[in-house]
């Protein structure tokens, strides 16, 4: 499968079951073999298929990317990425997200991942909080994933913490100063 050209848009979606659970779109900042970034810009809108297990965001007020928006950092096999947000009226780099999903896979016109809904914040200094454990089990209990996927996702979980605990991490921090192509707005 090809590299996706810096600037070009293209479609993340998330798969659960073999369907299609949300979309959006997003525009390339980086591909390469090791990195794939991809900028959800604000005001995107986000799309919810129906399927038999509703998404946690498909409300009227979640239609639209808010605030800035957000960079999303991929490496291959890994299953989180690292997204970056930024706040206020100065854009000022605000936290990474490691939103725990499936490692992405490329399709023709863009990625497929799912969503794990365990997270962690990390804050600019390094301090970090996992998120979301509680919506975590309460999919595991629905159904959303089977007991070995769950398992797997804990196993990732306790990999980020380790990597979080050592401060050892991956991303280059000069990433909290990048700023959007004015010609994508």
């Amino acid at each position: 499968m090809r590299l996706f050209a810096p600037g070009e848009v293209v479609v993340r979606r998330e798969v659960l079951h073999g369907k299609v659970w949300s979309e959006m779109p997003t525009r390339v900042v980086v591909d390469e073999p090791g990195l794939f970034a991809v900028f959800v810009e604000p005001g995107t809108k986000l799309t919810y298929p129906s399927h038999h297990h509703p998404h946690p965001w498909d409300k009227p007020d979640r239609g639209f990317w808010r605030g800035h928006g957000k960079l999303m950092l991929h490496r291959p096999q890994d299953a989180y990425s690292v997204d970056l947000f930024w706040k206020g009226a100065d854009r000022v780099f605000g936290n990474y997200y490691l939103n725990l999903q499936a490692p992405y896979r490329r399709v023709e016109d863009g990625f497929e991942t799912l969503d794990h809904a365990l997270d962690y914040t990390v804050a600019p200094d390094g301090t970090w909080q996992q998120r979301d454990l509680d919506e975590f089990e309460e999919q595991v209990a629905s159904g959303k994933y089977s007991a070995q996927e769950a398992e797997e996702i804990r196993a990732e979980a306790v990999k980020i913490e380790k990597m979080l605990v050592s401060g050892e991490v991956w991303w280059d921090p000069a990433w909290a100063d990048w700023r959007p192509e004015a010609v994508w707005r």
